[in-house]
């Protein structure tokens, strides 16, 4: 084990046996492997090539995952049996990570590491470092640590209820990478979260107000990291309307979103804006997924619901803008995933091409991930009442 080792798990591909396309597993191991979270940049080497995570020989670590051969090469060398996550930068050709207190900056080519900072402030470091589209910070958030009331067992979302309700004291940072200089440029007694850079302006971040959709009065906002200026994006305010899982077109200036009504009573929505909140369409959308992604707004991949739950509808799924209604949803592949925990999540993303969609699943008890060609949208068969995902 160690940095450097490549690793070739064996290729599989199979017909889905719903669309009819060619799926393609690209890791085999027992332990668990998925790509970064759907607004966290992992791709490089012109789309061929990302970064993910794997749980191999008992430990957590980044890897790297070259599409022409399949070839899988491990970054890091920790000994942790966590997850670890991160976000790429282009611009620095490095990925950044959080290592207990500290943000690594790890070179994608000579898998150098280098410690950008080592917090020692008071407050818990919480969110991934997202770089900016310079290359010249990373933006993550702080947050007031909130002992627990007794011991418990940790999981996803376990306190995420109670940070909502407990509004702690929460800060954006922006940390010099050449330097590791941190300055807080906002702070709010909320529990703050999704910070996401825009991919092409500089100084533009998107961040939440996070907690339960339907009982966050203002869910998305917008943050200029030079002036502090921070605004609405989508105002909220005396509308029956929850959004959220926000996310960035690759154009770096528009950004989607989906949601529905506070009450639960009425069809969901899709929506798309520019971070000033100019050029807004939100359309009727009576679909469910768990997450949406898309490079602009013309063709959007969901991932429908759950295996195993009532009505269960666990298939990636695809829509089209016909210039009036998005058209679908059409069945790209059956994920079969169970959702538990950040890894069972299936969070398709297109590849930076728009040609396929990547995603990971637990299927096979494992998680692992997946990759599938869109080819003709047309061709693909529609998703109906009754389709039935419980094979």
């Amino acid at each position: 084990m160690g940095k450097g080792r490549v690793h070739h798990d064996p290729k599989f591909s199979y017909t889905d046996s719903y669309s009819g396309r060619e799926v393609h597993r690209l890791t085999d191991y027992l332990g668990h492997s998925n790509h970064f979270y759907f607004t966290d940049p992992c791709w490089f080497n012109d789309g061929r090539s990302f970064v993910f995570t794997s749980q191999r020989e008992n430990s957590g670590n980044l890897f790297r995952y070259d599409l022409d051969d399949g070839k899988i090469t491990q970054m890091t060398d920790m000994n942790t049996h966590g997850r670890p996550g991160g976000c790429l930068s282009v611009a620095n050709q490095a990925v950044y990570f959080g290592q207990g207190r500290k943000i690594i900056e790890l070179k994608l080519d000579s898998l150098e590491e280098r410690v950008v900072l080592e917090y020692e402030g008071e407050m818990d470091m919480r969110g991934r470092a997202n770089p900016t589209a310079d290359g010249k910070y990373l933006c993550t958030n702080l947050m007031e640590n909130i002992p627990e009331e007794g011991k418990s067992v940790s999981f996803a979302y376990s306190r995420f209820v109670e940070f909502f309700e407990k509004r702690p004291l929460s800060q954006i940072a922006r940390i010099e990478v050449a330097t590791g200089k941190l300055e807080v440029v906002h702070e709010d007694r909320r529990y703050l979260g999704h910070i996401n850079t825009s991919p092409t302006q500089a100084d533009i971040l998107t961040f939440c107000h996070e907690g339960p959709w339907n009982r966050v009065d203002q869910r998305m906002w917008g943050l200029n990291i030079q002036t502090g200026e921070a605004w609405k994006i989508r105002d909220q305010e005396g509308q029956n309307i929850a959004v959220g899982h926000e996310y960035w077109f690759a154009d770096g200036e528009h950004i989607g979103y989906h949601g529905r009504p506070r009450d639960g009573k009425g069809n969901h929505v899709f929506g798309l804006l520019k971070y000033d909140n100019s050029n807004h369409r939100e359309v009727n959308f009576p679909f469910h997924s768990t997450h949406f992604h898309s490079l602009d707004e013309n063709m959007m991949v969901g991932d429908g619901n759950r295996w195993g739950g009532t009505n269960a509808k666990p298939f990636i799924q695809l829509f089209k803008w016909d210039g009036e209604q998005y058209v679908g949803p059409k069945i790209l592949s059956y994920h079969r995933s169970t959702f538990n925990d950040q890894h069972a999540h299936c969070h398709p993303r297109f590849t930076p091409d728009g040609k396929s969609i990547l995603y990971s699943s637990d299927l096979t008890s494992y998680a692992n991930m997946y990759l599938v060609d869109i080819g003709d949208f047309d061709s693909l068969p529609d998703l109906t009442e009754d389709t039935d995902g419980g094979r």
